[in-house]
């Protein structure tokens, strides 16, 4: 018997502004915390800030970066939802732009402390 995986595409919240200032590239992401929805499906939801050790965008078809809480380890944010549900994925991360902060979950909000917004220097929080 054939596995068939079905997938539901939708439109999630924008949290990016002002596209024409904006960086944004693809990169691998994934996020190995990350606990399963009620449909069993894993995500790193839009504007969580995103590290890995030793990052440099110029590699990022080799590093894989993951959700992080420590501001000395952020490099960019998700810019959408991310689904991490079969491990790593290629999304799209905002490295420079204006994003609007309210439109991010209460629960991503909370990890933008003020040595969060002092490690993405070049990242608007509007």
């Amino acid at each position: 018997m054939a596995f068939i995986k079905t997938r539901v595409f939708g439109t999630g919240r924008e949290i990016l502004t002002n596209f024409s200032h904006a960086l944004t590239l693809s990169c691998m992401v994934q996020d190995t915390d990350a606990v399963a929805d009620s449909n069993g499906v894993k995500f790193i939801k839009a504007g969580t800030p995103l590290g890995a050790a030793g990052f440099k965008i110029r590699d990022r078809e080799k590093a894989v970066l993951s959700p992080v809480t420590d501001a000395a380890q952020a490099v960019g944010i998700a810019m959408h939802d991310i689904n991490v549900t079969d491990g790593v994925a290629r999304d799209t991360v905002i490295f420079r732009g204006d994003v609007v902060f309210y439109n991010m979950d209460a629960d991503v909000q909370k990890l933008f402390t003020a040595d969060m917004e002092k490690a993405l220097p070049q990242v608007t929080l509007v």
